[in-house]
């Protein structure tokens, strides 16, 4: 899967691409973001595609189809014999006649979509490539920047001609297929006959140069899918579960193929799959819409797929408070367990835990911990259900109605060792008369009313009106 290094893609980087001019004007500002990308990190482009998060498909590096208007005019496979099912061809698809050379293919396709670019863009952007990059940028590189802006044309016109520059790269290959693709369904009936033709075609190309590739396998089912070719669609989404079984995008897009072949029964169970491995993912909530005639078996499957387990009697703390808590997580697992099984999104977790007081002291028994508190110094312990143990300790000095403190938490649980938060302090002022009782509270920390400025993590300091430590106001 391709995916773009974090350190050729910050904020700054994205947004001058965003903002370049079109035409001439437009190499200087790749240049300038190529050299930057360049001062940054060398690039490594995986063999498989990167691909825009839609609607259908949320994963970069596939292709997802987008359904087109009603009013799209869609040329439908021949009607099946009688004795199949009736076709269920779905509005996404195209019959396309064989591709032609690939080469040639590329290069129609390409002229065609520059035409569609402002005028004298594309020699720009050919003087560009051609003049050189910086070291350790290509094309590729640019086509994946003009992706996360979502300019899928000129996307595709890069990693065209990436291609073309080199037959044998099936990362531009495939890149190339999914972004004209996406261009394709973009333009709608305007679309020249090429362009789908030639991404099919790069599509079947690269997944020859790497044959056992999920991502590509799956962007060449999709493109087979939109090209009318069910039977290639249906065995290039197998073949990409099959490598990659525990990727939920790779299942829906299995589903949609086998519910364009008429099998409704074989798209809900690759569907229940999905939902298996990621029930809130938004490849499925997507695509279930999509697939009707596949609900009712996928129902089925759910019925004795779903099995919501938060483990309430486990996770939540031993104590008064831990058991009422407890009562609500198993309430919450059964509405969970019945939103699973009518396919709707659910929690597949619960947080059954007690935190630390922010004012107040542990209890032992109402509480799964404790507090020891002296004058200037205080220390509150947690022991959650799982076995994790929380600590918060704070000390400070106070004099009269003056009062500074530090204070910090820490966890440490078996599986992941310690760590610590909430590091910081802070200043109160007790606004109460002087009593010796009042004086007694502030030295424990817990003044009864009183402004107090806390900065904590490293975040902005902010000033509080607190009774007990607990907010009324904060500024």
């Amino acid at each position: 899967m391709a995916i773009l290094p974090k350190t050729l893609a910050p904020t700054a980087l994205i947004r001058t691409a965003a903002r370049c001019a079109l035409g001439t004007a437009c190499v200087a500002g790749w240049m300038a973001l190529a050299t930057a990308a360049e001062a940054q990190a060398d690039v490594k482009n995986d063999p498989a595609p990167v691909l825009p998060p839609t609607v259908t498909d949320v994963k970069p590096g596939d292709l997802i189809p987008v359904e087109p208007a009603p009013q799209d005019p869609v040329v439908t496979a021949p009607a099946p014999p009688p004795e199949t099912a009736p076709s269920t061809q779905p509005a996404d698809t195209v019959i396309v006649s064989p591709a032609p050379d690939l080469a040639a293919g590329l290069m129609a396709a390409l002229d065609s979509l520059g035409a569609t670019f402002a005028p004298n863009e594309t020699t720009a952007f050919a003087q560009t490539l051609a003049t050189g990059l910086p070291d350790g940028v290509t094309g590729d590189t640019i086509g994946h920047l003009l992706y996360l802006r979502r300019h899928f044309d000129r996307g595709a016109w890069f990693f065209g001609q990436g291609a073309l520059a080199d037959p044998g790269d099936a990362a531009a290959l495939s890149n190339f297929a999914a972004l004209m693709a996406m261009t394709y369904q973009d333009a709608g009936p305007a679309a020249p006959d090429t362009w789908l033709p030639a991404a099919y075609a790069a599509a079947r190309a690269a997944d020859a140069l790497s044959p056992d590739t999920a991502a590509i396998l799956n962007n060449l089912g999709n493109l087979a899918r939109m090209a009318g070719d069910l039977d290639t669609a249906v065995a290039a989404g197998r073949r990409a579960t099959e490598i990659a079984p525990d990727e939920p995008l790779y299942w829906t897009n299995l589903a949609r193929s086998l519910n364009a072949a008429g099998d409704s029964d074989g798209a809900a169970a690759a569907l229940a799959r999905a939902h298996l491995l990621e029930p809130n993912g938004l490849a499925l909530l997507e695509t279930l819409p999509a697939l009707p005639g596949a609900r009712a078996s996928y129902g089925q499957a759910l019925q004795t797929q779903c099995n919501v387990n938060f483990r309430c009697q486990e996770i939540c703390p031993r104590s008064i408070i831990g058991g009422l808590m407890s009562v609500t997580c198993e309430i919450e697992n059964s509405s969970a367990q019945i939103a699973c099984t009518e396919g709707r999104p659910y929690p597949t977790s619960y947080r059954c835990e007690e935190d630390l007081p922010e004012y107040g002291i542990l209890i032992p028994g109402l509480n799964s911990g404790f507090s020891l508190a002296w004058p200037g110094f205080s220390v509150h312990v947690l022991v959650q259900g799982d076995g994790r143990v929380d600590v918060r300790v704070e000390g400070g000095i106070s004099a009269g109605p003056l009062g500074g403190y530090l204070r910090a938490d820490g966890h440490f649980s078996p599986s992941n060792g310690a760590s610590f938060d909430n590091i910081g302090g802070g200043v109160r002022v007790n606004i109460l008369p002087t009593s010796p009782a009042n004086q007694l509270a502030s030295d424990l920390g817990h003044p009864p009313i009183h402004i107090e400025a806390e900065s904590l993590g490293g975040q902005p300091p902010q000033i509080n009106l607190e009774t007990y430590n607990a907010g009324l106001v904060s500024f």
